[in-house]
């Protein structure tokens, strides 16, 4: 039985949506915050999933997380390009319908 993978964005000012949940969509709210150098309050977009892993992008690093209760924080990469937060959000968009832990190039952490 194939589980169904629901996908949502969480934009810089907290809103929650995941009718348009496209790459592109991401890069539109990703270059929000890049050029929002001013406002250190609303400086993240995360990408989320119904199997409780997200993964938050601000102006310099990416963070990848467990959300549901005593979930796991895997740790913080730096973004050295937007290419890169591009390439990792489109990866996790696209990951197979599962419940393990997304292969996004983390270090192991076992």
């Amino acid at each position: 039985m194939r589980i169904e993978r629901r996908i949502w964005f969480i934009d810089r000012f907290g809103r929650e949506f995941d009718d348009d949940v496209t790459v592109e969509a991401f890069i539109e709210m990703f270059d929000d915050v890049v050029a929002a150098v001013d406002d250190a309050e609303h400086c993240v977009v995360d990408i989320c999933d119904s199997t409780d892993w997200y993964v938050e992008f601000s102006r310099t690093t990416v963070t990848l997380g467990q959300a549901e209760v005593g979930g796991e924080h895997l740790g913080d990469l730096p973004l050295t390009s937007r290419e890169e937060a591009i390439a990792i959000a489109r990866e996790f968009l696209g990951a197979a319908s599962t419940l393990s832990e997304p292969d996004l190039g983390w270090p192991e952490h076992h």
